[in-house]
């Protein structure tokens, strides 16, 4: 079936909106389906109904096939608008053509074969309010025009090619008031179609707009989810970092409280001789003795250096680990 298919898609571009993809593909559609009818039409008439002559000739039937194939051929050459409006013009054209040529080898024409040409009009005019949009008025009314035209004035258009119901025809009473239903038929059938349709246009906009909705909120909902990828991204190299960092200071801490440890260990021994010998010195000084006090002094003096020579180095290397650590923090 992908003949068909090929066929059915006839013209459709995916730039084209809904609406006429829509009116495309309802016009091929269209076509396949009167070529349908054209041809079980001719198979009943010819096969079932030998003895009715009229319908069987293949004049009538290669012109019907080939008024329907057109509108399909011009969508496939992309000329969408033409092909619909040829459509709502071939079809009421050619039964039209059909049932005057008949007419006209009849002597005597029946009520019923102007009967079944109105209800075959009645049944062609809903075409135009499927594939033409009510936005375009213009088009709209070229699409109702045929239609309308040979229904309101269907007595004076037989009549002007020989055919009319005063002319070939047996008048009855009931003729005009058929006329007029047939009128009124189209009324209430116009009407319902062209409301149907405006019904249509307003869902397929309401659908357009909700469908430019969700695809900016989409948009928006992709550009967030993107955001927040690179924000998580952002944070979680953040949290390294100062992961890095803790485990850094706390390295940098140990190392400090070990090397804090190790000088006031010892550098704790080597306060420790003298101030051992400072403090024997100060016993001495207690005893009444004839002892030299400027030899007394002189090795307080040299203990008491030796204290402060002790203190200021370890000062010194306290102060270097502190401006090694500033360093190394200020390089981050």
């Amino acid at each position: 079936m992908s003949w068909f298919r090929n066929i059915v898609r006839s013209g459709l571009r995916d730039t084209d909106e809904y609406q006429k993809k829509r009116a495309i593909l309802l016009s091929n559609y269209i076509s396949l389906l009167l070529c349908g009818c054209l041809l079980l039409f001719f198979i009943i008439r010819r096969f079932v109904f030998g003895h009715i002559s009229t319908g069987t000739d293949l004049r009538f039937l290669s012109i019907g096939l080939v008024s329907f194939i057109i509108p399909i051929l011009l969508n496939r050459a992309h000329f969408t608008t033409l092909s619909r409006i040829l459509l709502c013009y071939t079809t009421v054209c050619f039964v039209w053509y059909t049932y005057v040529s008949l007419m006209r080898g009849m002597k005597v024409i029946e009520q019923a074969n102007y009967d079944s040409l109105r209800i075959y009009l009645l049944a062609l005019s809903f075409i135009p309010y499927l594939l033409l949009d009510s936005k375009k008025p213009f088009l709209l009314i070229a699409g109702i025009l045929p239609t309308l035209v040979l229904l309101v004035f269907f007595d004076w258009a037989l009549s002007q090619v020989g055919v009319g119901i005063n002319q070939r025809g047996i008048p009855t009473d009931e003729s005009a008031l058929v006329g007029m239903r047939a009128i009124v038929a189209y009324g209430i059938m116009s009407i319902s179609c062209f409301i149907f349709q405006s019904i249509m246009s307003h869902d397929d906009s309401l659908i357009k707009r909700m469908l430019s909705e969700l695809k900016l909120k989409s948009e928006q909902i992709e550009t967030q989810n993107e955001e927040l990828v690179q924000s998580q991204g952002r944070l979680n190299e953040i949290n390294q970092y100062l992961e890095d960092l803790v485990i850094k200071k706390t390295e940098d801490i140990k190392s400090q409280n070990e090397k804090i440890l190790k000088y006031a260990y010892s550098n704790a021994h080597h306060v420790r001789g003298p101030v051992a010998r400072l403090l024997g010195l100060i016993q001495l000084s207690k005893l009444e003795t004839d002892l030299d006090y400027r030899w007394f002094f002189e090795k307080v003096e040299i203990s008491a250096k030796e204290i402060d020579e002790i203190i200021t180095g370890i000062s010194k290397e306290l102060n270097e680990m502190d401006s090694t650590n500033s360093n190394q923090e200020k390089s981050r």
